[in-house]
């Protein structure tokens, strides 16, 4: 397959990368150093809220952009692993997040879509882990190129609208003026590689708010108010019915679960978890 083409990217996230390569040759090289000849594929990597929050272009962009800031990381500590010859897959887990990211889940809206939150909950039931499509890979059945599409869990799979290369042969001969030229442009003739696209494994959980005291202890747990939330990678299994924790994500909108047809219009919030950070708790 050809290389992928490398996007430009803009001033405030080259900032980002200088920034995150500032961070982790600062505060997590002997960490990363210490993984090397681990057996693992993956690795949920912890970074402390904390040392983003002395950064100050991390700072306001994990506020406002927690996204793309976690995707530049990711690329980062990629950099990092294969420097120190660890041959496994970062997957960047925030954890500590100050009390300004503390919300209920009672709380919650859709103008909170895309905002980083932290909620103090009960896990109601773990549903069977599954996978989905990630980044799903075409090749173009005509000329043999492929191409690369972003998908979105939770919706329909999108595939390429045509082919770059065939679509620029129809040009070069419009433009030359040949009389064999079809009268309608080549349509697209694309078939997904199973074998290069990439997948993620992930879990669903449903959770509940808890109000504890200052000495742990759960005043209240909410049986009305729940929430589907999302782990991936390494936390697939490692969550239990019954847990108390800290569950640290991203707000997302994902379509009604019982939709009837597709261009349903109905949306449900839900949680793309970051972390998960256990807490010992006594029921009154």
């Amino acid at each position: 397959m050809p290389p992928k083409n490398e996007v430009d990217l803009d001033p405030q996230e080259q900032a980002l990368l200088r920034e995150w390569r500032q961070l982790v040759t600062e505060h997590y090289v002997e960490d990363i150093k210490h993984l090397e000849g681990n057996p693992d594929i993956i690795h949920g990597f912890e970074v402390e809220h904390a040392i983003i929050a002395k950064y100050d272009t991390l700072r306001t962009e994990f506020h406002l952009r927690p996204t793309i800031v976690l995707q530049l990381g990711t690329r980062v500590m990629r950099e990092q692993f294969d420097e120190h010859m660890v041959h496994m897959r970062p997957v960047i887990r925030i954890v500590g997040l100050d009390e300004m990211y503390r919300r209920r889940i009672d709380s919650l809206r859709m103008r909170d879509r895309n905002k980083v939150v932290s909620l103090t909950v009960k896990i109601n039931h773990v549903f069977p882990a599954y996978g989905w499509v990630q980044l799903a890979v075409y090749e173009c059945r005509d000329c043999g190129d492929s191409a690369e599409i972003k998908q979105r869990r939770a919706r329909e799979r999108e595939s390429p609208v045509r082919c770059e290369t065939c679509m620029a042969k129809f040009l070069e001969r419009l433009e030359n003026g040949d009389d064999n030229l079809p009268f309608r442009p080549p349509r697209p003739n694309f078939v997904m590689s199973t074998e290069h696209s990439n997948y993620e494994d992930v879990q669903d959980l449903s959770i509940c708010q808890v109000v504890l005291n200052e000495d742990n202890h759960v005043l209240h747990t909410s049986v009305k108010d729940d929430l589907i939330a999302t782990v991936s990678d390494d936390l697939v299994g490692e969550v239990e019915v019954g847990m108390f924790a800290r569950i640290n994500g991203i707000v997302r909108v994902q379509p009604f679960p019982h939709r009837t047809f597709s261009k349903d219009t109905r949306r449900v919030l839900a949680l793309d978890v970051l972390s998960i950070e256990p807490i010992d708790v006594e029921e009154m």
